[in-house]
């Protein structure tokens, strides 16, 4: 069996907005990062105010969240490249709108045990992989090479306006209805994100089924060819990295943000707003700055940008209002930063990647870099416990801006454009570096 894809005839077609089933994807995608954002914030505060969690419980909560990653991420790898994608996406958003819907309903009944809460967020989390994996595969099936880094810039910006809307809805519900009801908002998000998901007619099943691999070895192959990739390596170590020490940030800085600065939901959902709004403009401004300067140059200075935005925190030194400019201040520019590049880093991804194996691929890659947070959150939260929250945030900080130094010193920086990884993993396939590789591949993801 093959590839089904749907390759329109019309590859001078300037924007993805003509596709139907694209306008579906990117409606599902919306909707929910718009209820992903909101629980981003509504989640930890609900810990923090609602269940009165210690800075340890906090970081089991964040650990439970993406331990999922570290666990399933292989085997669902595997799943996702034997099945239509649609379908699991659909099965994902739907159970977690139960799982995750279950929280503000329990603690309405009067349940307020944090282990409950740390059981259906792992369960909410598994299913997440799922439909990550799957979303990032189907992309690529559903509009052709010439539009997929369109296609994937439109999905950024939609992505950085939730950071904007959901950020500070998130803030303001939490403010004026309670953290609960920002969760339940969350949860019916993922429900009408099933709806339109449903709507979708374009074939994208990958047929490896009939493949005489066993599922471990298909997924040990994706792993393999993740690793010695020289254009997925770095990202890979960069990645990892950022999501290990953003742990130790994120923590620390929302424990300083309520308990030292006394800062209220609302005012830590606009930092989370302002980061938004660089993010936006990075991810819709990114492709003419490409243009003009280089793909390969324009990922490794964007993250330095972003990544060492967050070393700003340790100017925090007196009062709310001088705290709160500083805050909004480094998430402008970590948006800016990380959102230009990350628009980057999956195009690279998903181009140095053939159809069959981008899955398996991105499972291996998520592997190491999503396996990397619940590590993260759970000694991040040790060291907010045991050595104090500004402390595990400067920590946090300074890895992050460690994490450039893997793209620096690689291939990368000299890619001229993305089309070079594509031909230069060619040229890996024929040497025996990439094993199951055919050459062709999409872009972004």
């Amino acid at each position: 069996m093959t590839l089904v894809t749907k390759v329109s005839a019309e590859t001078s077609r300037r924007s993805v907005w003509a596709d139907p089933d694209f306008r579906r994807l990117w409606r599902a995608s919306t909707i929910s990062l718009f209820g992903t954002n909101v629980g981003e914030l509504a989640l930890p505060l609900l810990a923090i105010l609602t269940l009165a969690a210690s800075p340890l419980q906090l970081g089991l909560l964040r650990g439970a969240q993406f331990l999922p990653f570290l666990l399933m991420t292989l085997p669902l790898g595997v799943l996702v490249d034997r099945a239509a994608k649609r379908p699991l996406m659909v099965l994902s958003d739907l159970g977690r709108f139960l799982l995750v819907g279950a929280i503000p309903v329990l603690i309405w009944a009067g349940v307020r045990e944090i282990g409950i809460v740390l059981v259906l967020v792992f369960l909410s989390g598994c299913l997440t992989v799922l439909y990550q994996l799957a979303d990032f595969a189907i992309l690529p099936t559903l509009v052709t090479e010439e539009l997929i880094v369109d296609a994937n810039g439109k999905l950024s910006a939609s992505a950085s306006a939730n950071e904007i809307a959901g950020g500070g809805a998130g803030g303001v519900i939490v403010q004026l209805l309670t953290a609960p009801v920002a969760v339940f908002v969350d949860a019916v998000t993922y429900l009408l994100s099933a709806m339109s998901l449903r709507r979708i007619t374009a074939r994208d099943t990958i047929g490896i089924a009939s493949r005489n691999g066993s599922a471990m070895s298909d997924a040990l192959e994706g792993l393999s060819a993740a690793v010695r990739s020289r254009f997925i390596r770095p990202l890979i170590g960069e990645a990892a990295t950022f999501n290990f020490f953003n742990e130790f940030f994120v923590i620390g800085l929302l424990l300083v943000a309520t308990r030292d600065l006394g800062l209220g939901p609302a005012v830590i959902g606009a930092v989370f707003v302002a980061g938004g709004i660089g993010s936006f403009a990075g991810a819709w401004f990114g492709a003419r700055v490409t243009r003009r300067f280089g793909y390969g140059r324009v990922l490794l200075v964007t993250m330095l940008v972003g990544n060492g935005a967050p070393l700003g925190v340790v100017l925090i030194r007196g009062g709310r209002t001088a705290a709160l400019m500083v805050l909004v201040t480094v998430f402008i520019l970590m948006g800016v930063g990380i959102g230009i590049a990350n628009v980057h880093a999956v195009s690279l991804r998903q181009t140095a990647v053939a159809d069959e194996m981008r899955s398996r691929v991105n499972a291996g890659y998520r592997l190491f870099t999503w396996g990397a947070l619940p590590l993260g959150a759970v000694v991040g939260g040790a060291v907010a416990a045991g050595s104090g929250a500004r402390t595990a945030m400067l920590v946090g900080a300074a890895g992050i801006a460690l994490a450039t130094s893997w793209v620096a010193f690689s291939a990368i920086p000299r890619l001229e454009s993305i089309r070079g990884a594509r031909e230069d993993s060619t040229t890996d396939l024929a040497a025996g570096d990439l094993p199951g590789r055919d050459g062709g591949a999409g872009s972004v993801g």
